[in-house]
């Protein structure tokens, strides 16, 4: 969710923001985290990411503490683990 609903992201770009997540949390090593983006949804901002069991609370945590894209408030939605 962001704050500014007119924002799109590209996979890229998402995947790429999750990676900056996961470094400034866990450094380097959180940055190497593997995890796939299945599919993405541009439109709704949906996503649906596969993580070995083992990452699964490092790739939670950093994106609970993820608050922000380019200076805009924003959160992620678990939906289904």
């Amino acid at each position: 969710v962001l704050e500014d609903e007119s924002t799109r992201l590209s996979a890229i770009e998402l995947k790429l923001f999750i990676v900056t997540g996961l470094k400034s949390l866990y450094g380097e090593v959180g940055a190497a985290l593997t995890f796939d983006l299945l599919k993405y949804d541009e439109d709704t901002l949906t996503a649906l990411l596969r993580v070995y069991s083992r990452g699964l609370v490092k790739l939670w945590s950093s994106l609970t503490l993820l608050g922000s894209y380019q200076n805009q408030a924003c959160a992620f939605r678990v939906l289904q683990v």
